[in-house]
Formats: structure tokens, sequence, C-alpha cells
């Protein structure tokens, strides 16, 4: 079952229809209290997040590696979310859902106490201009309020192509109480912290760019 929100309109963009590859996530601001997460999925199952989940590959990926998790991928591209809708269900993949949502507003709010065994965030919007750093998903206060969503011991694996904002996430991830580093180093793993790989993360590797890579499990469930 596929389900989406009555906010937008999920039909797959034409591929003539030029998308900016920027969105602004505080034009994501439609209701979303109505929406149970629970019901999106024919099954009880712990949740696996994707922020910013883009065409759908990784979200497909991770589905079909771990079949124990039901998988929701959010968006504040609509386009982006037919894509990963429709991957989904060509690869007849049940346990896949994707919402367009905002994940600093709507994403902790959404979630259940303790349902997350497992959150991706690859490459967020880099949002360069300082005055723009609010638009940015990773940040201590976002932090605190997904804690009390996270399962002991969930996983959170999060990348990007751009140094400031790698560097940015990882201050805040080890600064937020209850995440702990699982490479408290200072360098970045050189391959993949999941064994999957997006499409952009396919992209860089080709051209033998630098991605800058991390992983923490959430301990704070005392918290």
């Amino acid at each position: 079952m596929f389900a989406s929100t009555d906010a937008c309109d999920l039909t797959p963009a034409p591929s003539t229809k030029r998308h900016r590859r920027h969105a602004n996530p505080f034009t994501v601001r439609h209701d979303l209290s109505h929406v149970d997460v629970r019901a999106l999925f024919a099954r009880p199952a712990p949740l696996a997040i994707d922020v910013g989940c883009g065409p759908g590959l990784f979200v497909q990926q991770l589905a079909q590696a771990h079949p124990e998790y039901n998988v929701l991928g959010l968006e504040i591209r609509p386009h982006l979310v037919a894509s990963t809708l429709a991957l989904a269900q060509e690869a007849g993949l049940s346990n896949v859902q994707c919402l367009l949502a905002n994940a600093n507003l709507h994403l902790p709010k959404l979630l259940l106490p303790r349902s997350v065994a497992f959150m991706s965030i690859n490459f967020p919007d880099p949002w360069y201009k300082k005055r723009h750093h609010k638009r940015r998903v990773v940040n201590l206060d976002w932090l605190m309020a997904m804690g009390p969503t996270l399962q002991d011991g969930a996983q959170i694996h999060a990348m990007s192509d751009y140094l400031p904002v790698a560097e940015h996430m990882r201050a805040a991830l080890r600064e937020a109480p209850g995440f702990e580093d699982v490479y408290p180093g200072e360098s970045w793993p050189e391959h993949s912290t999941t064994g999957l790989t997006s499409e952009r993360e396919q992209t860089h590797m080709g051209r033998g760019e630098p991605i800058y890579r991390m992983t923490f499990r959430y301990r704070g469930a005392h918290f």
C-alpha cells in the first residue's frame, strides 16, 4: 500500500519540467497532524527514516536490505516524493512510504516515542549563505526533539559533499545528549557506513570527489 498526504499532488512531473535543486524547507508548512505513521504501513515494525530521500534509490535499497524495517522517506520536493513512491512500487516493496514534509517542523511530532531504529540524512541542502543556515536540517534543537523518538541503540547515518555542512552536522550530533559517535576521531569514513549508496553518492564516487560520512548511535533513552 502506497499512501500520500492530501496536501499535494504526487503525480510524477513530466521529464521536461525543471526543478530547483535546493528548495526552501519553510515553504512546506501544511498540517500533518492528521497523519498516523503507523497506519501508513500494513504491519507494525521498527521505523527507518530517510530525511531528504531524493529520487528514492537509497530508500529502495534500505527497504530491500532490511525487510524488518518500515521505511519512511521525507522530502520537501513533491516530484521527488512521487519518484520515491513510484520506485518502491515498481520494486514491489510494501514496507516503503514517503511524505511531503519539513523534517524540522513535522518529523518529531509525527513519530511515536522510541519508534525509530534507523535514521539517515544524506546530502542535506548546504545553504551556503550564513543567513540561510537556519534552513539546515541538523541542529541541536532538532536533535533534542528527535531524541525521544529514537530507540536505544538507534543508528544515525549522515553525509555531505560540503565539508562545512558535514562539520556542522557532526558538531551538533556530538553536542546533543545521548548521541554516541561511532568514529570519534577527526577523519571521515572512506566507504559507505550503511553498505548502501544513494544516487548522489554514486555520482560523487564515480568522479572521485570527497564524501564526508559519519555514524552515531543513540544511547540516551534515559534523557
